[in-house]
């Protein structure tokens, strides 16, 4: 997972206009909103007038009714009320998602990891997943005591868990994607895990 700017950012997806690409951007609750703000103001400074919308959604269902309305090339989502349920139905409904452009879930670090959870195929959609940078060194200890947590579940290492990503041999679980995500191999999910 990268650190990035939402001016850094925006210049990322603004090189993926014309494509079909899915990312997410993490923030915590407490910035979300000033995140919200930034990354659409940057966007909207590089990008062709109306190529830029923000869609707020209040469920899964309204997400799908939202974007499958919607013509324009770069999406940022507002996905930060997401709940288990909103992300296990936006997994069933995934084709529905499908949008010639840019869609860029914005969402906190706790919805992220549900979304891990209960929407793993529409996960291995994210091109790339990228973090609001910090200076707080719990927000790193945090991912530490996660990963902590995942290698003594597994009984695994973070090198073993790469490989069997790169091998095709790694299953097909949440957890799995989750590790690969905190770990910065985003890049590997849906790339041979079985």
């Amino acid at each position: 997972m990268g650190r990035t700017t939402p001016g850094e950012l925006a210049l990322r997806l603004r090189a993926l206009r014309g494509t079909a690409a899915y990312a997410a951007y993490l923030a915590e609750l407490a910035d979300i909103e000033a995140t919200l703000a930034d990354l659409e103001d940057e966007l909207r400074a590089i990008a062709p007038s109306g190529a830029v919308t923000r869609l707020s959604p209040h469920s899964g269902q309204q997400l799908v009714a939202d974007l499958g309305a919607s013509a324009v090339e770069i999406v940022v989502v507002d996905a930060r009320r997401f709940s288990p349920a909103d992300w296990a139905l936006l997994d069933r409904r995934r084709s529905a998602l499908a949008h010639r452009g840019v869609v860029i879930f914005v969402t906190t670090p706790s919805s992220f990891s549900e979304l891990m959870r209960h929407a793993t195929n529409l996960a291995s959609w994210l091109g790339d997943v990228f973090a609001v940078p910090h200076d707080d060194a719990t927000v790193e200890a945090r991912r530490e005591q996660r990963l902590t947590a995942l290698r003594r579940w597994a009984n695994r290492s973070d090198d073993e868990i790469v490989d069997a990503a790169r091998a095709g041999t790694l299953p097909a679980d949440p957890a799995y994607a989750e590790w690969l995500v905190l770990l910065g191999h985003g890049e590997l999910l849906g790339h041979g895990v079985t």
